[in-house]
Formats: C-alpha cells, structure tokens, sequence
C-alpha cells in the first residue's frame, strides 16, 4: 500500500446492525378541532380499567363483579359520580383450571387519590366525550389443591397409629440437644434388648406404680391448700371469710371494729354534719377522711360516716406510736409505745375541727370504746409489736375498701356507689400519704387482704379523679376486692 494513500479500516459487523437511537414518528391520524364534554353519570355500574401487573389475563375469563358500600369515602373522589364514591367494586374468577383471578380498587395508596376517565371520539360530529371509570388491579394466584379423599383417610388412620411416645421420639430427634438424642436412643436399644415396646413398662415398673396410692395427687393438692391456709391465718391480717357471696362479706365490720355496730353506734359524728350542713368545711389530720367526708354527709350514709370516723381514729392511733429503746419487755425490733391513757383519749378524740374554729371539738370517746380499741390492737396492753402495727395498718386498708366512690344513702337498692355488683374498690394513694408508708409496701397490703391492683379503666376516669388522661392513669392503682378470693401463693424459693 502507498505510504501517502489514507488507510480506509473496516467498520465491525456489530456497528452495522444496532438499534437506531432515533424513534420512528407515529403515524397519526390527523382530527380536526373537537369539542370536548364530561358526561355526568352517577350510577355504580361504571365502565372499569383493569390493571394487570405481572399477571397475562386469558381474553376468554369471565370475571364476576360484587359491588359493597365504602367504609369510608375517599377524599380523592368527593365530587363526580357519586356511585364511584360511595361503593367499592371487586371482581373475582376462578374458570381458569390452575389460577384465581381477584381484581380490587386502590384504597390506601397514591392512586387511590386519583380519577380516572376514558374518552369516545366521534369524529363525525366532531366531539369526544369522557365519563368517569374505576380503575381496578387484576391479580392472580395459584389455586391450592384439595387433598383426596382416601389421602386423608389414610393420613388420619396413620396418625392414629401412631403413639405418643414415637411422636415425642421424632420431635426429640429433630429439635432435641444431643444429650437429649442420646437418652432416646438409649431407650431405643434398650426396648429392642428386652423385645418389649418402646417406652413400655417392666414387671418392677408396673409393681411399683401399683403399690402407690391412686389418690396421691388428690392428697398432694389437699396438703397444699393446707400448707396454703396456715400461712394466711399466721399473716397479722384480718381474718376473711372465705365462703362470702359478696365482697363486703369477706371482711366484715363484726371482724374488723371490736364490738362491730355497737362501737360505731357511740362515735362523734353529729358535729361533722352541723359543720357541713353550716356550709362551712371539716379540717382533719388525715388526707383521706378530708377527701371523703363532704360527700358521705351530703349522702346521708350513716353507716359509711361512722366507719369513715373509726378509720380516722385508727389513723389517729398510729401517729400516736412512738419508738422507744428495743428489749424484750417492749417487744422487740420494730415495736412501738403506747402514750399514756389521758394522752390516748385526747388523741383519738381529736384529729378534726371546723374551718372557722382553732380549737378542737369538745365530743371525746367513752372509755369502753378505748378499752376496745385498746384490747384488739395492743393485746400487750402497753405497746404494739412490729406484727401488731401491720395488722393495725391492714385493717384500716380493709376498712376502706367499705368506703364506695360515690356514696349513697341507706336502703337504696343498688349501694354500690360507683363500684360494679361484684366489686369493691379503693384508691390507696391517700392511704400511703396517711400512714407515711412507701407506695410498693402499701399495695402488697391490698395484695396480702387478697385485691388486685390495676390502673383506673378510661371509662372510670371521673370516678376516680384522673384528669391527666392515660399519661396519669399509668401511674395510679386501684385496689379491687372481687370473688373469689385470690391471695398470694406461698413461695417455695428459687432454684439454687
């Protein structure tokens, strides 16, 4: 080749056959100027624009349309046919041999949002129209086949044949630990060396369960409840009745005031009614009396006044308590001292007066009530033991629980003052407050009288004073009394 002629390569077989990158114009057939229309049409039977993603629908299918009302009315399709809006359209089929066809409109996504029309053209009169379509996503799944008859038959005799035994053997060999496998496959060998089943009993084996007793069981759940009963009765607790129909007759006032009615009978109450009927308000040393005492007395509950008193008396007592120098003749660790006879009539008398008076009212109990009191929470006569001041503290929280919500008068046919028919209920957060108690200790008392400690359903929000809404009711508890009975089982320790 000359050295001056240009060399002239050969283009590659590839470059000669690739796709053009210019797209062909499409060949449009030319309209002249069309008027356009909407047509208003508020019927359900719509025209429908299926989409198929994913999914070769047969031409010759015959889909079967079920029409339902909307839950809810899509923002999107407020205005324009209003069947569209208000129903919901789903198509199903299932004449193909192997796949179900179900076909439904959007309703949680971006299209859902969105309206969508089809348009006829007439180019004689020289106008198209639109109408207003549902647009419907098509889509198909393999149709599960039924299992036969005899397959099932035989399935069922077999698992039946099957024992226990080989059915825990199988599970243990495929999700068991080694150790486990190995123990299986020890009794494996053990029942082929003796030509006995798997799993079944020897001649000692059999003589042993037969020599023991057939009520074992039964005797074991007996002692338990025993054990269970003599724990409960040993606790610094009022004493339950357990055979009670009612939740107010599991710690009756009989158990839980000495003397019961009687006792209540002799309590000052009549200057608290004159104060409050005065319009004036009754100022007392306990958070929880303060609380209650104006509703009780506009109830005109007596009986629930009177318990109301005897619980502030109590209270009254317990402040009254003064530590002294731990010995035997005091009562031990955790024992406190009694004041002097003057000094207890004084205290229990007092703890309330009138707004508008500094000095305390003038109506002090009578010394039977005191003996009483005194012979039923200080059975040593000078001080109160550490199990004495718990079962002080447990029978002012039993006594509360006969204090509804709602107060209401006497002889009304339905007392349950707020509380359901088969309920009595409290709340302890004043209770902690009076007798200065930290709140998990308080509520382990509710637990040990046999309550159950949840927080205030949002139906019982104005009942129980919750206006912070759920942020506030998390942090509250509400005891509830309920039959039967249920009370904390006795623990028998951790494994070691």
């Amino acid at each position: 080749m000359a050295p001056g002629k240009a060399e002239k390569k050969r283009k590659r077989a590839s470059d000669r056959h690739e796709r053009p990158t210019k797209k062909p114009a499409l060949d449009l057939q030319s309209l002249p100027p069309l008027k356009a229309s909407l047509i208003s049409d508020d019927s359900e039977l719509a025209p429908v624009l299926t989409h198929t993603p994913g999914v070769t629908s047969q031409p010759n299918i015959r889909l079967n349309p079920f029409l339902k009302t909307r839950s809810q009315t899509v923002s999107g399709k407020s205005s324009g046919n209003n069947g569209i809006s208000s129903t919901e359209l789903l198509l199903q089929s299932s004449e193909h041999s192997k796949l179900d066809f179900v076909g439904r409109e959007a309703n949680d996504d971006a299209d859902s949002q969105l309206k969508h029309y089809v348009a006829v053209v007439d180019p004689a009169s020289k106008t198209w129209e639109f109408i207003e379509v549902r647009k419907v996503t098509l889509r198909g799944a393999v149709r599960r086949a039924a299992p036969a008859e005899d397959e099932e038959e035989e399935e069922s005799e077999d698992e039946e044949m099957r024992t226990m035994r080989e059915q825990k053997t199988d599970l243990t060999n495929t999700f068991g630990t080694k150790k486990s496998r190995k123990a299986t496959q020890s009794m494996a060998e053990n029942a082929q060396l003796s030509n006995a089943s798997e799993g079944a009993a020897t001649a000692a084996e059999s003589a042993l369960l037969q020599s023991m007793p057939a009520e074992s069981a039964t005797d074991i759940a007996t002692k338990s409840a025993a054990v269970q009963a003599q724990v409960q009765a040993a606790k610094p607790l009022p004493q339950a009745n357990l055979g009670a129909k009612h939740p107010s007759e599991v710690y009756t006032l009989e158990n839980l005031i000495p003397n019961g009615k009687a006792t209540l009978r002799q309590l000052p109450t009549k200057d608290w009614q004159d104060t409050i009927s005065s319009g004036l308000t009754v100022a007392t040393t306990s958070r929880y009396v303060s609380n209650r005492v104006d509703a009780i007395v506009e109830s005109g509950n007596t009986t629930h006044l009177q318990i109301l008193r005897f619980i502030l008396i109590l209270l009254e007592l317990t402040r009254s308590l003064r530590s002294g120098k731990p010995s035997a003749s005091s009562g031990g660790k955790g024992s406190k001292r009694l004041p002097s006879r003057e000094d207890l009539r004084r205290i229990l008398s007092g703890g309330s007066k009138s707004s508008d008076s500094d000095s305390e009212p003038t109506n002090t109990l009578t010394d039977p009530t005191i003996d009483a009191i005194r012979r039923k929470f200080a059975p040593s006569g000078t001080y109160l033991s550490k199990n004495d001041i718990t079962f002080l503290h447990t029978t002012i929280c039993a006594l509360s629980l006969h204090i509804p919500p709602y107060p209401v008068k006497d002889g009304i046919p339905t007392p349950n003052g707020g509380n359901a028919p088969n309920e009595m209920a409290t709340d302890p957060s004043d209770l902690r407050d009076d007798l200065q108690l930290e709140n998990a200790d308080l509520l382990q008392y509710f637990r040990e009288l046999g309550c159950r400690l949840d927080k205030p359903r949002e139906t019982e929000f104005v009942k129980w004073g919750v206006t912070g809404g759920k942020a506030e009711a998390a942090t509250r508890r509400v005891a509830r009394l309920r039959i039967p009975v249920e009370f904390p089982k006795v623990s028998r320790g951790g494994r070691r």
